[in-house]
């Protein structure tokens, strides 16, 4: 693969590096933000060898790369010469319809959450390694060895509004270490320590409500998008001489009180109500959520809407410390989707055909979905129906045990230690894989295809 030729094809199509205004990827996909969107020729860039697909979602230019994204993504800022973040913006006219604002809010969303995801990950399965340490009784939760290993494993996520001010800063275009410090005095320990004596809190004539931001995401994003507002008006009155400290100043005397005493205390409340809701959907009719949510989960991803899910993912795994929902109904889907490759592999007569299935269902069963569905599903269609059938049936069954994930990562082979925890949830886990390994195959088989 000539990555060279494939960026240069790329930035061509899009309407050249000057039309890029921000720039990051997933596991699979560039995901570009355009300046003006019509100058993209996405059918075009589908032409491209090496592109799966291209589809333009959630205020973003979407296109589908695989597992080598990383390297198509270090080509495409190396072309271009420095950071895309830091471009010139000349937005198109913002776009009030609905799918305008929830386009916008997913691009917020999307960019905001995937840069902090390694970071999450890592921590994750981390604390999932520690529980299966435990349970083979490698170690003991009072041995010194496990106890450093937990505050490697929570730093990320007790932090968790320092790493999400840098992204917010990054997204917001706001400076990145005014918003870390700006974080920082939400989690400060003497704040915590204030919080936690039970003293009541007032500064300036007004109350500052006791919360606790450890693990929070919604405060830091609010404050972050004020200071975007607030920053601009304080260069414009900070006379250039004593900018560099009268700036940052401003910045902070106005918009870490706001936090503490408005926007902090909002974002937390809303945050308990997001889990809450969760819980009562679980509570309620958890089967048939995670069942919907399996079956129609590769049409989100193929839009590329699966990223919206984030504040849902983070919410929970801020407070109780698991996720029930996505999670759940990603790993019924992947799997069914990697079987269904795998199946229409074994039933293929068409050379080419086969060689396509075989990888893209191995890589399906271990996360990534991609070359499966573009590949194989979408193409063959008949295969789809059978993939959603057993991601169904899986999301159902999980749904029905609160199948808990305990890590925010792709679910899939490699991932299994996500699912590690108290009781049995990682039996459930690997009972849902297994309903989706045997249901998808055969439903398939019934429903038969058209390698044509």
């Amino acid at each position: 693969m000539n990555y060279e030729n494939l960026t240069k094809s790329i930035l061509e199509y899009v309407g050249g590096k000057e039309n890029i205004s921000s720039a990051l990827h997933c596991s699979t996909r560039l995901r570009l933000e355009l300046k003006n969107s019509s100058n993209a020729d996405l059918e075009k860039i589908k032409t491209i060898p090496g592109v799966m697909g291209a589809v333009y979602s959630g205020g973003q230019c979407q296109i589908i790369i695989g597992n080598n994204v990383s390297t198509v993504f270090q080509n495409l800022t190396d072309s271009i010469g420095g950071s895309i973040e830091k471009t010139e913006i000349k937005s198109e006219k913002m776009d009030l319809s609905f799918k305008g604002i929830f386009n916008k809010f997913a691009a917020v969303v999307t960019g905001i959450f995937q840069p902090i995801i390694p970071a999450i990950a890592a921590s994750g399965m981390l604390k999932a390694l520690l529980l299966l340490s435990v349970s083979l009784e490698l170690t003991s939760k009072t041995s010194q060895f496990y106890l450093v290993m937990s505050f490697i494993a929570d730093a990320a996520f007790y932090f968790l509004p320092l790493l999400l001010a840098f992204s917010c800063a990054q997204k917001f275009k706001t400076n990145p270490f005014v918003s870390v410090a700006l974080a920082g005095v939400l989690i400060h320990p003497k704040l915590i320590a204030l919080m936690g004596s039970g003293t009541p809190i007032d500064f300036i004539g007004f109350h500052i409500p006791s919360v606790s931001y450890a693990s929070s995401v919604l405060p830091i994003i609010f404050s972050i998008w004020l200071m975007s507002y607030i920053e601009p008006l304080a260069d414009k009155v900070s006379p250039g001489a004593v900018k560099i400290f009268m700036k940052p100043l401003l910045v902070l005397v106005i918009v870490a009180p706001i936090a503490l005493i408005i926007l902090g205390p909002l974002g937390n409340y809303l945050g308990q109500g997001l889990s809450s809701g969760v819980f009562w959907v679980q509570s309620k009719v958890g089967w048939l959520a995670v069942a919907l949510l399996s079956i129609f989960m590769p049409l989100i991803v193929m839009f590329g809407m699966h990223k919206v899910f984030y504040p849902i993912i983070f919410a929970a795994m801020a407070s109780p410390g698991y996720e029930t929902l996505i999670h759940s109904a990603m790993l019924s889907s992947n799997i069914a989707q990697g079987a269904g490759a795998l199946t229409v592999w074994f039933m293929a007569k068409d050379v080419s055909l086969k060689q396509v299935a075989l990888p893209a269902g191995i890589s399906a069963l271990f996360g990534i979905t991609e070359p499966a569905l573009y590949g194989i599903h979408l193409k063959l269609k008949r295969p789809l129906l059978g993939c959603m059938v057993g991601a169904g049936c899986a999301g159902a069954f999980a749904g029905l045990v609160t199948l808990k994930a305990y890590a925010p990562v792709g679910p899939g082979l490699a991932s299994l230690p996500m699912w590690i925890g108290e009781g049995n949830n990682f039996y459930y886990a690997l009972i849902t894989l297994g309903i989706s390994l045997i249901v998808t195959p055969i439903a398939i088989t019934l429903i038969g295809f058209d390698e044509k």
